[in-house]
């Protein structure tokens, strides 16, 4: 056996094997921490598989045969066997098209930097790091798989390879933690950055304080004072004001002073975790730096985000139950109209499945379970069950929110204190965002009812249209579809027949040019299917022959060319059609014996046909 080839089959082996059990264990590939991990298992894998030969996805299929063979030992991997099937050719798919894009740039560059003359034999082929560094940073092209390559065709990677690619790396990340670290926020047009002190939020219990005005910026930078009909970010020592954070929006309400100024506030955002921006337009008056001032939340905003936002943690611990504990958040949206929650998960949730999670998040919203909210540090959090994800980010003093015995989460955000609170959760939406994460949209409370009396409306209508009541609108939706299908196969017949009976009129119009039976003309009443139909059927009456056919619509033409075998040398339907559709405001083209177009100038038809006539009497 090829030593390389048997390299090749016992990474594959090993890793199939890897990859299989992360996936069972509730991994799912990322750009970090474990998730990293089994991304570049399963990408070596797929790589060892392009050196066998094997382009198409296949590791896969090995994980099939890892569940038959240890399956025994680890039941997970029979029970999980299909998600992780999903899970693996996903990303089989997902990166054949980075390795392909890829390896024709490595190849490219190989090909640039081969050898000239003697030089392979004076000095060793080092590969440059900068090139490895935009192969990664402008393809996503993994560096450990290209410097496997590059080994593979016999090139070095030394320590200036490794020091230029950790160099350009490096200067990256400072151009991250430099954009980040300059507060910059955009109000309107303008880009604004600035370095107030930090805000402390009193927030989660209450919706009104008393506080001082520390900084105002707009129109591009910072001022001492802004104006009736000013748009302004306005900064306070303290503030009730939730900033947008952790998929929660940002609160609104009102800044008044005592003087009777007020500052309408449109969202709260927080340009750094320290600093939280009240972004709003000046109502009433003029607000100065050192304002005593009065600062209200919409209590109606506020409420219907929490609803949103507790029922998210629910959503998630029923989908974690329902679908596996691979289940984990990929992002969401906790706003006062909506929620919108992605995670983790391969392939489409049947209905069934969608209608068991709405029911079950309705019965812990019934439950009315209490919610709980502690601080403590996040090794206790752990301890207390919450949920926490390997990789993600977490201070020492961590927000705990527990609802009932079954959702413990860390999070920041607001919340109901009783989980009947949120009243009725309406799943709205659900669909796939990126390869391997799903996403589901919902309604809760009034949002929910409006929702649901929508849906009564538009039965209600259909109900109208269709002469019946809400009640029976399905049924007889149901026989007015069952009709309509039985009159378009009537009519289906009805053309058919006036086709073939046209058969025998269209025959009698060919001409024989240059010894070849050649049919050029219009057919009427029929469209794009039938006319290819009847094509079909004269070229079998022909036996030997050119045809060219035409119908045409309101506004459309459509056009038809065959030839048969025995001429396909000398007529090529293909280039007939190509040079006929553009005549007639079209596009097309097809095989040497059979070829189709359509076109938007029925007007010009007649001159089309009189070119297929010529076109055929100047091929010899």
């Amino acid at each position: 056996m090829d030593p390389n080839a048997d390299i090749s089959f016992r990474v594959i082996a090993d890793h199939a094997r890897a990859i299989s059990f992360l996936i069972a264990d509730g991994v799912m590939p990322s750009n970090e921490g474990r998730g990293y991990v089994l991304r570049r298992l399963l990408r070596r894998g797929a790589r060892h598989g392009r050196l066998l030969g094997l382009k198409d996805p296949f590791l896969f299929r090995i994980a099939a045969t890892v569940a038959k063979v240890m399956g025994g030992a680890y039941p997970e991997l029979r029970t999980e066997e299909q998600r992780i099937g999903e899970v693996i050719r996903t990303e089989e798919e997902r990166f054949g098209e980075t390795l392909e894009k890829g390896m024709r740039i490595i190849e490219d560059y190989l090909e640039v930097n081969k050898p000239q003359g003697d030089r392979e034999l004076m000095t060793p082929l080092v590969v440059d790091g900068g090139f490895l560094f935009n192969l990664y940073d402008t393809h996503g092209f993994p560096r450990d798989l290209a410097e496997e390559i590059f080994q593979d065709a016999g090139w070095q990677i030394t320590d200036e390879t490794r020091l230029t690619w950790e160099i350009a790396m490096e200067q990256q990340h400072t151009r991250g933690r430099e954009s980040r670290s300059s507060q910059v926020v955009t109000v309107g047009t303008p880009t604004v950055t600035y370095t107030p002190p930090p805000s402390s939020f009193i927030g989660y219990d209450r919706l009104e304080a008393e506080s001082s005005v520390v900084a105002i910026y707009g129109d591009g930078t910072g001022k001492n004072e802004a104006v009736e009909g000013e748009e302004i970010d306005l900064f306070t020592a303290e503030t009730p004001f939730y900033g947008e954070s952790g998929g929660q929006v940002g609160d609104r309400g009102t800044i008044q002073t005592a003087r009777g100024d007020i500052l309408e506030i449109i969202d709260t955002q927080h340009p750094t975790p320290q600093l939280t921006a009240h972004r709003g337009r000046v109502k009433k008056g003029r607000f100065q730096v050192g304002d005593a001032v009065h600062l209200v939340v919409d209590a109606k905003h506020r409420q219907k985000t929490m609803l949103n936002h507790s029922a998210t943690h629910i959503l998630h611990a029923v989908l974690r139950k329902e679908l596996g504990e691979h289940v984990r958040q990929a992002g969401s949206l906790v706003a006062p109209d909506r929620l919108r929650f992605d995670f983790n998960h391969t392939g489409s949730i049947p209905e069934e499945k969608l209608a068991l999670i709405e029911t079950h998040v309705n019965q812990r919203i019934r439950e009315d379970a209490s919610v709980s909210i502690q601080e403590t540090n996040f090794d206790d959090a752990i301890r207390q069950g919450a949920l926490a994800f390997f990789g993600d980010k977490y201070g020492d003093r961590v927000r705990v929110v527990k609802i009932g015995d079954f959702s413990t989460e860390l999070c920041g955000g607001t919340h109901v204190h009783r989980s009947g609170e949120i009243g009725i959760f309406k799943l709205h939406f659900e669909g796939g965002v990126a390869a391997g994460v799903r996403r589901v949209e919902a309604f809760t409370g009034e949002g929910a009812l409006d929702l649901i009396r929508a849906y009564e409306q538009r039965l209600k209508e259909i109900g109208e249209l269709v002469r019946t009541s809400a009640d029976d609108a399905v049924d007889k939706v149901k026989k007015l579809l069952e009709r309509q299908r039985e009159l378009e196969r009537e009519i289906e017949k009805l053309r058919g027949e006036f086709g073939k009976n046209q058969i025998a009129e269209l025959l009698a119009k060919r001409q024989n040019i240059d010894g070849v039976s050649v049919l050029i003309t219009q057919v009427d009443g029929i469209d794009a299917k039938q006319l290819r139909e009847i094509a079909d059927q004269l070229k079998e009456r022909l036996g030997s022959g050119v045809l060219v056919l035409a119908s045409v619509g309101d506004k459309n033409v459509n056009l038809v060319a065959s030839v048969t075998q025995d001429l396909v040398r000398r007529y090529h339907a293909g280039n007939i059609i190509k040079e006929l559709a553009p005549m007639v405001g079209g596009g097309g083209g097809g095989r040497p014996d059979f070829a189709q177009a359509g076109g938007k100038e029925p007007a010009k038809l007649g001159a089309a046909l009189k070119r297929a006539e010529e076109i055929l009497r100047q091929s010899k």
